[in-house]
């Protein structure tokens, strides 16, 4: 298992940086990126690229060096940063001794016959995805679990 980032990110409301500024800094723009955002009574589905306008309650925005997290909160956003490169340094790390490793993952959805969702999940046609396990040394658990593309 090689060495991993694990660390979190308060943004108030007003405050700076904003959610955008902070999806820019964590990843590249030579980089391919994902998205994938959540409300109440839907999902985006998995979307190309970092999204224009990501305030919705809940996404994420995933590539092959990591994945951010955010959550709308009263006063602003709590953001979570799963990666194999250092963050910003805005971000602080969680403690523990994080490590690594890859798996295989299926996507199900509007491109596959058996879907184990209520409806069909949109995603890109050539996407293939795996899962990148965080596991903190010092308890051996996983932690985290982030989608990666393959």
């Amino acid at each position: 298992m090689k060495p991993a980032y694990v660390a979190s990110l308060r943004i108030r409301d007003g405050g700076e940086p904003s959610l955008s500024q902070v999806l820019s800094a964590c990843f590249s723009t030579s980089e391919k990126t994902y998205s994938f955002l959540r409300w109440p009574h839907r999902v985006s589905g998995i979307q190309v690229g970092i999204p224009a306008d990501p305030v919705c309650p809940e996404g994420q925005v995933f590539s092959q060096q990591g994945e951010l997290r955010w959550k709308s909160t009263p006063h602003g956003w709590d953001l979570l940063y799963l990666g194999i490169q250092a963050p910003p340094d805005s971000f602080i790390p969680l403690p523990g001794e994080w490590r690594w490793e890859d798996h295989a993952a299926d996507l199900y959805g509007s491109q596959n016959r058996e879907t184990r969702f209520p409806k069909p999940l949109s995603h890109p046609k050539d996407l293939r995805v795996g899962q990148r396990y965080f596991r903190d040394e010092r308890t051996a658990r996983v932690h985290f679990i982030a989608l990666i593309p393959r």
